[in-house]
């Protein structure tokens, strides 16, 4: 491209000439989380999962800029890189002429010393981006802040710690939570309303769409497009089929207890050629990429983390409602990866409890030194699943808070000191 029409592209992606920008449904919570970091020298990172709202929160935060601290859209420097205009964008060199033209442009209009904006989406398509960014960042003579918005966990946190330590803070940016779907939909918490939660996607492009089709093709392209772009260009692998095979065996399995020779052995089964080293580096590429994450084994009498199985949760539950080969509805799969959602979202740290060695408690998490136990159930349906429920939780000898978490209408009265929660209450349960 010629310098017109880089300015023109310029031009298209901001809001310079057009202020009116669409920054569909307010994600308050991360607004409000993030407040307190802007104005200041440190890189703000938006990390999270394809498609899961990074870039309508970085459209928010400029809205607000400009609404509420009256930030001249001129100031502003927004490049999305998933945009097919920018994919000539390809390392730091091509990026370092295009913010160029931006001063070279915008400088006669500047006030001294006057304060400017970048906002980079999906930053990891750049190469070298990392030395671009510390060095705009570092620079003494620009009055500059720095958003910036990645798909890849291990990818930002390597790069970011390398080149800028102790100047970033990150967020995770999920997809809706339950309280937000119910504020865009304008449902009331209920059994219902959680059980239609759970058949769904939590994206939120399709938190309004009914037609069932187009959210299946939607999602598979978001599977294909994070596992060709984000892996398997990203980390050179061979094995398309076996990192698809891996992922749907994921998906079909979630909440259930797996070490990597396990799955080596079903992988094996269903006859692909494979190796524990080979299947621990897929698992992994996934989880970077936000589709999956794993939770460790603590053992609670011993106080320390356990190693070899582990389970595994999703990010959105779409992948296995539109994706999965099972016929299995799951629903109290479904139940339990939504606890750990909300328990991440919160910002807990989350592991699954051991007492004894055929004892386990779905969820052991921690936050601000303090600790929970949930059990996770659909329904107290019997006087055998109460026991089993409850009895797990009463095998551990401390003061920390219990719960059992199920979709009973009815909530059942506490059994020594261990409480029930109904599921669509959780999120206000917690701290």
């Amino acid at each position: 491209m010629n310098k017109k029409e880089l300015w023109a592209t310029l031009i298209e992606h901001n809001p310079w000439e057009n202020p009116r920008i669409n920054i569909g449904f307010l994600r308050k919570t991360y607004l409000e989380n993030f407040e307190p970091f802007i104005g200041n020298k440190l890189i703000k990172v938006l990390n999270g999962q394809r498609r899961s709202g990074k870039s309508y929160l970085i459209r928010q935060i400029i809205y607000k800029l400009i609404n509420d601290e009256e930030v001249n859209p001129r100031n502003i420097l927004y490049l999305n890189f998933e945009n097919e205009k920018l994919s000539h964008i390809k390392n730091k060199k091509d990026l370092s002429k295009l913010v160029e033209l931006y001063f070279t442009e915008i400088k006669t209009d500047l006030q001294e010393n006057e304060k400017l904006y970048f906002f980079f989406d999906e930053i990891q398509e750049v190469d070298g981006w990392e030395k671009l960014i510390n060095s705009y960042n570092a620079d003494e003579n620009l009055n500059l802040e720095i958003f910036i918005t990645g798909s890849n966990s291990r990818l930002l946190s390597s790069e970011l710690a390398t080149y800028l330590t102790g100047r970033f803070v990150e967020l995770k940016i999920y997809p809706i939570n339950y309280e937000e779907y119910l504020e865009i939909k304008d449902l009331p918490r209920s059994d219902d309303t959680l059980n239609d939660f759970l058949e769904h996607s939590q994206l939120p492009e399709l938190l309004l769409e009914d037609n069932l089709e187009l959210k299946r093709s939607y999602i598979r392209t978001i599977k294909d497009s994070i596992l060709l772009n984000d892996i398997v260009q990203r980390f050179k692998i061979q094995n398309i089929d076996l990192l698809e095979k891996i992922f749907l065996f994921l998906i079909d399995n979630i909440s259930n207890l797996f070490s990597i020779n396990s799955i080596e052995k079903k992988i094996k089964n269903l006859g692909y050629k494979t190796n524990a080293v080979t299947l621990g580096n897929y698992i992994k590429y996934l989880e970077y990429s936000f589709l999956f994450f794993s939770v460790e084994r603590y053992n609670i009498k011993g106080k320390k983390i356990l190693e070899g199985e582990k389970k595994y949760y999703l990010n959105d539950l779409g992948f296995r409602n539109y994706l999965s080969s099972s016929f299995d509805p799951g629903i109290t799969k479904k139940l339990e990866n939504f606890v750990f959602q909300t328990l991440i979202q919160k910002g807990y740290s989350v592991y699954v409890g051991t007492i004894d060695s055929d004892l386990e408690v779905d969820f052991v998490a921690e936050k601000l030194n303090q600790r929970i136990y949930i059990q996770v159930t659909y329904l107290l349906e019997s006087k055998e699943v109460i026991e089993r429920e409850y009895g797990n939780l009463e095998k551990i000898k401390d003061n920390w808070p219990k719960y059992v978490v199920s979709m009973d209408k009815i909530s059942i009265n506490p059994k020594n000191g261990i409480k029930h929660i109904k599921a669509w209450d959780l999120t206000r349960a917690l701290i």
